[in-house]
Protein backbone atom coordinates (compact mmCIF):
# COMPACT_ATOMS: atom_id res chain seq x y z
CA UNK A 1 0.00 0.00 0.00
CA UNK A 2 3.00 2.32 0.35
CA UNK A 3 3.24 2.81 -3.45
CA UNK A 4 -0.45 3.33 -4.09
CA UNK A 5 -1.42 6.81 -5.40
CA UNK A 6 -3.68 9.16 -3.42
CA UNK A 7 -6.41 8.79 -6.04
CA UNK A 8 -6.68 5.04 -5.35
CA UNK A 9 -7.39 5.39 -1.62
CA UNK A 10 -10.92 4.70 -0.53
CA UNK A 11 -12.69 4.42 2.85
CA UNK A 12 -12.00 0.69 2.72
CA UNK A 13 -8.28 1.53 3.00
CA UNK A 14 -8.91 3.21 6.37
CA UNK A 15 -9.07 6.86 5.18
CA UNK A 16 -12.14 9.03 5.55
CA UNK A 17 -13.68 9.96 2.18
CA UNK A 18 -14.80 13.37 3.55
CA UNK A 19 -11.20 14.19 4.42
CA UNK A 20 -10.09 13.72 0.80
CA UNK A 21 -12.98 15.64 -0.72
CA UNK A 22 -12.37 18.52 1.72
CA UNK A 23 -8.63 18.41 0.89
CA UNK A 24 -9.41 18.41 -2.84
CA UNK A 25 -11.83 21.34 -2.48
CA UNK A 26 -9.28 23.41 -0.53
CA UNK A 27 -6.57 22.59 -3.04
CA UNK A 28 -8.82 23.70 -5.93
CA UNK A 29 -9.59 26.98 -4.12
CA UNK A 30 -5.87 27.56 -3.57
CA UNK A 31 -5.08 26.75 -7.22
CA UNK A 32 -7.81 29.13 -8.47
CA UNK A 33 -6.50 31.85 -6.13
CA UNK A 34 -2.98 31.49 -7.50
CA UNK A 35 -4.24 31.71 -11.09
CA UNK A 36 -6.24 34.84 -10.26
CA UNK A 37 -3.20 36.54 -8.71
CA UNK A 38 -1.00 35.59 -11.67
CA UNK A 39 -3.52 36.96 -14.18
CA UNK A 40 -3.98 40.24 -12.27
CA UNK A 41 -0.36 41.18 -12.81
CA UNK A 42 -0.11 40.12 -16.45
CA UNK A 43 0.78 42.74 -19.03
CA UNK A 44 -1.29 42.56 -22.18
CA UNK A 45 -0.44 44.41 -25.37
CA UNK A 46 -2.04 45.04 -28.73
CA UNK A 47 0.12 46.60 -31.46
CA UNK A 48 -0.68 48.58 -34.59
CA UNK A 49 1.99 49.84 -37.05
CA UNK A 50 1.32 52.16 -39.98
CA UNK A 51 2.59 55.13 -41.98
CA UNK A 52 0.75 58.42 -41.42
CA UNK A 53 0.70 60.32 -44.75
CA UNK A 54 -0.47 63.57 -43.13
CA UNK A 55 2.41 63.87 -40.68
CA UNK A 56 4.95 61.93 -42.80
CA UNK A 57 5.74 59.70 -39.81
CA UNK A 58 6.00 55.98 -39.22
CA UNK A 59 3.74 55.14 -36.28
CA UNK A 60 3.75 52.37 -33.69
CA UNK A 61 0.78 52.24 -31.32
CA UNK A 62 0.76 49.78 -28.46
CA UNK A 63 -2.21 49.40 -26.13
CA UNK A 64 -0.65 48.38 -22.84
CA UNK A 65 -2.75 47.04 -20.00
CA UNK A 66 -1.20 46.66 -16.57
CA UNK A 67 1.77 49.00 -16.95
CA UNK A 68 2.66 52.58 -16.03
CA UNK A 69 4.73 55.05 -18.06
CA UNK A 70 7.63 54.70 -15.60
CA UNK A 71 7.93 51.00 -16.41
CA UNK A 72 8.40 51.47 -20.18
CA UNK A 73 11.71 51.65 -22.00
CA UNK A 74 12.36 52.57 -25.65
CA UNK A 75 15.79 52.43 -27.29
CA UNK A 76 17.24 52.33 -30.80
CA UNK A 77 20.32 50.45 -31.89
CA UNK A 78 21.62 49.21 -35.25
CA UNK A 79 18.58 50.43 -37.19
CA UNK A 80 16.19 48.70 -34.75
CA UNK A 81 13.75 50.08 -32.18
CA UNK A 82 13.27 48.14 -28.95
CA UNK A 83 10.19 48.67 -26.77
CA UNK A 84 9.89 46.89 -23.44
CA UNK A 85 8.02 47.09 -20.19
CA UNK A 86 8.18 45.42 -16.82
CA UNK A 87 6.20 45.53 -13.62
CA UNK A 88 7.17 43.90 -10.34
CA UNK A 89 4.89 43.72 -7.33
CA UNK A 90 6.04 42.73 -3.86
CA UNK A 91 3.61 42.16 -1.02
CA UNK A 92 4.52 41.34 2.56
CA UNK A 93 2.22 40.32 5.36
CA UNK A 94 2.95 39.17 8.88
CA UNK A 95 3.00 35.53 7.74
CA UNK A 96 4.31 35.62 4.19
CA UNK A 97 5.76 37.57 1.32
CA UNK A 98 5.00 37.35 -2.38
CA UNK A 99 6.71 38.80 -5.43
CA UNK A 100 5.36 38.63 -8.96
CA UNK A 101 6.55 40.19 -12.17
CA UNK A 102 5.41 40.53 -15.77
CA UNK A 103 7.22 41.88 -18.78
CA UNK A 104 6.92 42.32 -22.52
CA UNK A 105 9.39 43.14 -25.25
CA UNK A 106 8.92 44.07 -28.91
CA UNK A 107 11.45 45.08 -31.55
CA UNK A 108 11.08 46.41 -35.08
CA UNK A 109 13.43 47.16 -37.97
CA UNK A 110 13.51 50.83 -38.78
CA UNK A 111 13.21 51.90 -42.44
CA UNK A 112 16.31 53.42 -44.07
CA UNK A 113 14.52 56.75 -44.33
CA UNK A 114 13.63 56.91 -40.62
CA UNK A 115 14.92 59.94 -38.71
CA UNK A 116 16.22 58.08 -35.66
CA UNK A 117 17.44 61.31 -34.03
CA UNK A 118 13.91 62.72 -33.70
CA UNK A 119 11.74 59.82 -32.50
CA UNK A 120 8.99 60.87 -30.08
CA UNK A 121 6.90 58.76 -27.72
CA UNK A 122 3.77 59.53 -25.74
CA UNK A 123 1.93 57.40 -23.18
CA UNK A 124 -1.65 58.39 -22.43
CA UNK A 125 -4.56 56.35 -21.06
CA UNK A 126 -2.79 53.04 -21.62
CA UNK A 127 -1.77 53.83 -25.22
CA UNK A 128 1.91 54.14 -26.13
CA UNK A 129 2.37 56.06 -29.39
CA UNK A 130 5.82 56.11 -30.98
CA UNK A 131 6.22 58.57 -33.85
CA UNK A 132 9.22 58.16 -36.18
CA UNK A 133 9.70 60.98 -38.70
CA UNK A 134 10.50 60.05 -42.29
CA UNK A 135 13.55 61.77 -43.77
CA UNK A 136 13.06 63.57 -47.08
CA UNK A 137 16.05 61.74 -48.44
CA UNK A 138 16.83 58.22 -47.25
CA UNK A 139 20.15 57.56 -45.58
CA UNK A 140 22.48 55.97 -48.05
CA UNK A 141 23.21 52.33 -47.44
CA UNK A 142 26.79 52.96 -48.50
CA UNK A 143 28.68 56.08 -47.51
CA UNK A 144 31.40 57.18 -49.92
CA UNK A 145 34.39 58.60 -48.10
CA UNK A 146 36.25 61.41 -49.83
CA UNK A 147 40.01 60.98 -49.74
CA UNK A 148 41.84 64.17 -48.82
Amino acid sequence: MAHQSFHNYSPSHGLNNNFWSNFNRQFQQFDNGIRTVQNQNAITTQTKRYFDDQSNHYMIEIKVKGLAKENLDITTRNNMIYISGRVQISEKTANSSRTSSSKFSQSYSLPNDADTDNINAEFKSGLLTVSIPKLEKAKPLVNKITIQ
